[in-house]
Protein backbone atom coordinates (compact mmCIF):
# COMPACT_ATOMS: atom_id res chain seq x y z
CA UNK A 1 0.00 0.00 0.00
CA UNK A 2 2.79 2.56 1.02
CA UNK A 3 4.97 1.30 -2.15
CA UNK A 4 1.92 2.66 -4.53
CA UNK A 5 1.04 6.24 -3.11
CA UNK A 6 5.27 6.47 -2.95
CA UNK A 7 4.86 5.51 -6.92
CA UNK A 8 1.82 7.56 -6.93
CA UNK A 9 3.71 10.74 -5.45
CA UNK A 10 6.48 10.61 -7.67
CA UNK A 11 4.67 9.78 -10.66
CA UNK A 12 2.69 13.54 -9.98
CA UNK A 13 6.03 15.43 -9.28
CA UNK A 14 7.83 14.02 -12.27
CA UNK A 15 4.84 14.82 -14.50
CA UNK A 16 4.79 18.35 -12.95
CA UNK A 17 8.12 19.13 -13.50
CA UNK A 18 7.75 18.05 -17.42
CA UNK A 19 4.56 20.22 -17.19
CA UNK A 20 6.32 23.15 -15.98
CA UNK A 21 9.34 22.68 -18.45
CA UNK A 22 7.11 22.13 -21.63
CA UNK A 23 5.30 25.65 -20.36
CA UNK A 24 7.92 27.44 -18.46
CA UNK A 25 8.00 30.42 -21.53
CA UNK A 26 4.16 31.44 -20.18
CA UNK A 27 4.69 30.65 -16.99
CA UNK A 28 7.41 33.14 -16.52
CA UNK A 29 5.56 35.69 -18.24
CA UNK A 30 2.97 35.72 -15.70
CA UNK A 31 4.24 37.83 -13.06
CA UNK A 32 4.76 40.77 -15.50
CA UNK A 33 1.23 40.17 -16.57
CA UNK A 34 -0.48 41.64 -13.13
CA UNK A 35 1.34 45.08 -13.33
CA UNK A 36 1.17 45.55 -16.53
CA UNK A 37 -2.36 45.02 -16.37
CA UNK A 38 -2.91 47.16 -13.44
CA UNK A 39 -1.42 50.15 -15.06
CA UNK A 40 -2.87 50.00 -17.87
CA UNK A 41 -6.48 49.39 -16.73
CA UNK A 42 -5.78 52.13 -14.44
CA UNK A 43 -4.55 54.47 -17.25
CA UNK A 44 -7.64 53.90 -19.39
CA UNK A 45 -10.13 54.16 -16.44
CA UNK A 46 -8.68 57.03 -15.02
CA UNK A 47 -7.67 59.67 -17.83
CA UNK A 48 -9.55 58.10 -20.78
CA UNK A 49 -13.06 57.47 -19.03
CA UNK A 50 -12.29 60.05 -16.40
CA UNK A 51 -13.51 58.09 -13.16
CA UNK A 52 -12.12 58.99 -10.21
CA UNK A 53 -9.05 57.23 -8.45
CA UNK A 54 -11.33 54.98 -5.99
CA UNK A 55 -13.04 53.65 -9.17
CA UNK A 56 -10.47 52.98 -11.17
CA UNK A 57 -9.08 51.21 -8.18
CA UNK A 58 -11.83 48.88 -8.22
CA UNK A 59 -11.82 48.78 -11.75
CA UNK A 60 -8.36 47.34 -12.29
CA UNK A 61 -7.91 44.82 -8.80
CA UNK A 62 -6.77 41.45 -9.84
CA UNK A 63 -6.81 38.33 -7.46
CA UNK A 64 -3.26 38.63 -6.88
CA UNK A 65 -2.09 42.20 -5.02
CA UNK A 66 0.06 44.64 -6.18
CA UNK A 67 3.33 45.81 -4.04
CA UNK A 68 3.59 49.69 -5.16
CA UNK A 69 1.36 52.38 -6.80
CA UNK A 70 2.49 55.33 -8.38
CA UNK A 71 0.26 58.11 -9.66
CA UNK A 72 2.22 60.58 -11.63
CA UNK A 73 -0.48 63.55 -12.51
CA UNK A 74 1.43 66.53 -14.05
CA UNK A 75 2.85 63.47 -16.20
CA UNK A 76 -0.22 61.52 -16.45
CA UNK A 77 1.78 58.30 -15.98
CA UNK A 78 0.88 55.37 -13.88
CA UNK A 79 3.38 52.80 -12.42
CA UNK A 80 2.85 49.65 -10.30
CA UNK A 81 4.93 46.64 -9.11
CA UNK A 82 3.39 43.24 -8.44
CA UNK A 83 5.36 39.60 -7.98
CA UNK A 84 8.79 41.75 -8.31
CA UNK A 85 7.97 43.22 -11.88
CA UNK A 86 7.40 46.90 -12.62
CA UNK A 87 5.58 48.32 -15.29
CA UNK A 88 4.67 52.06 -16.39
CA UNK A 89 1.51 52.83 -18.45
CA UNK A 90 1.19 56.22 -19.88
CA UNK A 91 -1.46 58.52 -21.08
CA UNK A 92 -0.99 59.87 -24.33
CA UNK A 93 -4.44 61.72 -25.52
CA UNK A 94 -7.55 61.20 -26.14
CA UNK A 95 -7.07 59.80 -29.84
CA UNK A 96 -4.23 57.36 -28.21
CA UNK A 97 -5.45 56.38 -24.74
CA UNK A 98 -2.84 54.95 -22.60
CA UNK A 99 -0.14 52.58 -23.64
CA UNK A 100 2.76 50.36 -21.62
CA UNK A 101 5.91 52.08 -22.05
CA UNK A 102 9.48 50.91 -21.38
CA UNK A 103 11.90 52.78 -19.36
Amino acid sequence: MKKKIAIGVASFFLILVFWVQWNWKHLSAFPAIISSFYSKEFCSCYYVMKQSEEQCHNFARQWVPISLFNLDQTNKEVTVSGLGRTNKAKYLGERLGCRLVND
